[in-house]
């Protein structure tokens, strides 16, 4: 961990270490009160001092209330469960994301299951036989160590033919018959990802919500893709579909982008083909957001990320944003903007 992650996590929690040291003392047993505390008074000062969620959204006809904020791509064990402790209850992950599910696993353990609502992914590949994503289902169950899946979603079909692939939905079926799955859902990234989807995101996932089957939809939304988005959000509150958001701070992707690639250039290792073209795709993306930052006096790609999400909070379609991040400084920076509202000046 690095030394300005090291001093981030210690200013997150410095609030809520305090405000243990000020109810009372540590003894070998545990925490000892002093005379002048009180159960009330620890109550309240670990209530106003740790930083917390602030808002809850359901999520469509699941009935689940989510955080307005979620848990995306992280990878640190630690940072994992701040952000559970901190109130986020919506997962994101996928089997293809390298080791995650175990992170999860690992994270959720002796929490309350009931209270944290787990999506993952898989792919409609090569073999899509029923027998095919029961395996990987189970694995999938298996690697994040809990008895339910809480959303297994079709991963980013590009075409609206393949929601109909019934092996996909033979398999989902069985495992809700055996109490494995609670809901089905499909994601869609859109136009941002590293090259050009087949079909448009609002044919697909317009296609999957006149199909029924699919209860909760991870989806790209942002200031730069309104037009499609807005019209599938819509829908889903036609339809009771849970919404979720990925892609929310296009430029910020760039500058993650970017900075992988210097890294990658800097150990002399290989780029892959998709890396220097959605390099390209990303910078695009900034250039058009160029005319919102300086109208904004937005100065730095933290400034723009937090813009960007609150402006999809505002939308009250959208029932949570999934948020991915790498270190507490950004926990800092994200956790204030949950329940944020924008003002008619920020509108």
């Amino acid at each position: 961990m690095s030394k300005k992650t090291n001093l981030g996590r210690r200013h997150f929690l410095k609030a809520s270490v305090f405000g243990l040291f000020s109810a009372g003392v540590a003894t070998k047993g545990g925490w000892a009160r002093t005379k002048e505390s009180t159960c009330a008074d620890s109550k309240e000062t670990k209530d106003k001092s740790q930083p917390k969620i602030k808002a809850f959204r359901i999520l469509g006809r699941t009935g689940f209330k989510v955080s307005d904020l979620a848990i995306g791509s992280v990878y640190d064990e630690g940072l994992y469960g701040t952000m559970l402790d901190a109130g986020f209850n919506y997962i994101d992950t996928a089997e293809s994301y390298p080791r995650h599910h175990g992170i999860i696993a690992k994270a959720i353990k002796g929490r309350d299951r009931k209270s944290i609502f787990i999506t993952t992914k898989m792919e409609v590949k090569k073999d899509p036989s029923k027998e095919d994503f029961l395996k990987r289902a189970r694995r999938a169950l298996e690697e994040l160590d809990t008895e339910y899946i809480d959303c297994m979603m079709m991963h980013c079909p590009e075409k609206a033919e393949i929601l109909k692939t019934e092996g996909f939905h033979a398999a989902m079926q069985q495992l809700k018959s055996e109490g494995r799955l609670r809901h089905v859902g499909v994601s869609n990234h859109g136009s941002f990802w590293y090259k050009d989807p087949e079909e448009p995101m609002e044919k697909v996932l317009l296609a999957a919500a006149d199909d029924g089957r699919f209860d909760v939809f991870l989806m790209a939304y942002n200031f730069l893709q309104e037009d499609q988005a807005e019209r599938v959000l819509e829908v889903c509150k036609e339809k009771k579909i849970g919404t979720a958001l990925m892609k929310s701070t296009p430029a910020h992707k760039y500058y993650g982008l970017k900075s992988r690639v210097e890294q990658l250039e800097k150990e002399k290792k290989e780029i892959h083909p998709l890396y220097k073209e959605g390099l390209v795709r990303f910078k695009g993306w900034l250039d058009r957001a160029e005319k919102f930052i300086k109208k904004y006096d937005l100065k730095s790609p933290e400034e723009i990320r937090e813009a960007s999400i609150r402006f999809v909070l505002d939308n009250p379609n959208v029932s949570t944003v999934c948020c991915s991040l790498k270190n507490y400084d950004e926990l800092e920076q994200i956790l204030p903007l949950s329940g944020s509202k924008l003002s008619d000046w920020d509108k």
